[in-house]
């Protein structure tokens, strides 16, 4: 028998409230929410909320699951519960009007968040038709494991990565023995990547670079406040394994990881084989990058010149390697970011 571990959201607008009610009363809940706005009243039927008081007016019963608005952050969808014969919480679903990706799961639900990317968590997979499922352990005692199961959204073709959708989730208490690993529902489930934590995840395997032999510099072409994840994101929506480029440096000159260091990039059409990509966040496309931007760049530029042994010669802007492109755009100052380069080695 499955014991359901339950999340409810205040439904007060922007609020952000996660408290675990296994047990809780049905009084108790609906002192929070109020009365279901509707009920399933059976495998088939549903009420509105009050038409369901009508009915139980004349002869008292308990459906077999309550709807509840609930509204996180400005997130709407329905928190079904179902209670057991006491009138006890007993499972909970949340469904959400709109899929909310993946990476974006922790502006809504933190508490949530940091449960997923605990110390215990451990993600799974369910290739299953016509979607693969995804779960991830939160938790574990000596007599169950605590799962939150999510409903994918998507046609199935894609790989599931950090920005999949979801259409809400499930959290349950699976009882299992003393070192066994257990999974939502029945199937192969499968050990995958955590797709909840920071770091990047590609959608298919990455090949190593045999030789580095180039160093490519780019602009973004996208706003200064573009993110890594965005980045992430266009680039797995045009179709590739992930980011192309290796690394990334934004406005105030620190720099982030792309694509692992020693993999082929996706940046340069024709070097990729033999070549880092860098890429500083921006557009420069009219406005050359501020100087802490630059020499962030150069400094970091320096660094793998030293330990690829890149001469300064075969530093090159993205135009000079791939035809059709002005990139890192016509305000780029080349000369003096090579300048920059040749100073940070003295």
């Amino acid at each position: 028998m499955l014991i359901v571990w339950v999340l409810f959201f205040s439904w007060a607008y922007g609020e952000a409230a996660a408290l675990p009610v296994l047990g809780e009363t049905k009084a108790t809940v609906e002192a929070q929410y109020g009365s279901a706005y509707v009920v399933q009243e059976d495998t088939l039927h549903f009420r509105g909320g009050e038409e369901w008081q009508e009915i139980i007016s004349k002869k008292p019963s308990l459906a077999k699951a309550y709807g509840y608005a609930s509204v996180m952050q400005g997130k709407k969808g329905t928190l079904w519960v179902e209670y057991n014969a006491d009138e006890r919480v007993k499972k909970e679903t949340l469904l959400l009007e709109e899929n909310l990706k993946i990476r974006h799961l922790g502006q809504y639900f933190p508490e949530l968040q940091a449960a997923l990317t605990g110390t215990d968590s451990l993600a799974a997979i369910l290739e299953s038709y016509p979607r693969a499922q995804l779960a991830v352990r939160i938790g574990k005692n000596a007599q169950a494991e605590r799962w939150v199961r999510f409903f994918v959204a998507g046609d199935g073709k894609n790989h599931i990565n950090m920005h999949t959708e979801v259409k809400g989730f499930e959290i349950t208490d699976i009882p299992c023995e003393p070192g066994e690993v257990k999974a939502p529902t029945e199937g192969a489930w499968l050990k995958s990547d955590n797709y909840f934590l920071p770091q990047l995840y590609f959608s298919e395997p990455l090949v190593l670079r045999k030789k580095t032999e180039l160093i490519v510099v780019h602009h973004a072409a996208m706003p200064l406040t573009t993110t890594r994840e965005d980045i992430q994101d266009l680039h797995l929506t045009n179709g590739w394994a992930g980011i192309g480029y290796h690394k990334l440096v934004f406005a105030d000159g620190n720099a982030a990881e792309g694509r692992p260091e020693n993999v082929v990039g996706a940046h340069a059409l024709g070097v990729n084989q033999r070549s880092l990509g860098i890429v500083l966040v921006g557009d420069f496309s009219k406005e050359r990058p501020v100087l802490a931007q630059l020499q962030g760049a150069a400094n970091l530029t320096r660094e793998l010149m030293e330990k690829y042994h890149v001469t300064l010669e075969n530093v090159k802007p993205h135009r000079a390697v791939t035809e059709g492109t002005d990139c890192p755009g016509a305000a780029f100052p080349w000369q003096e970011f090579v300048n920059l380069i040749a100073s940070a080695g003295k």
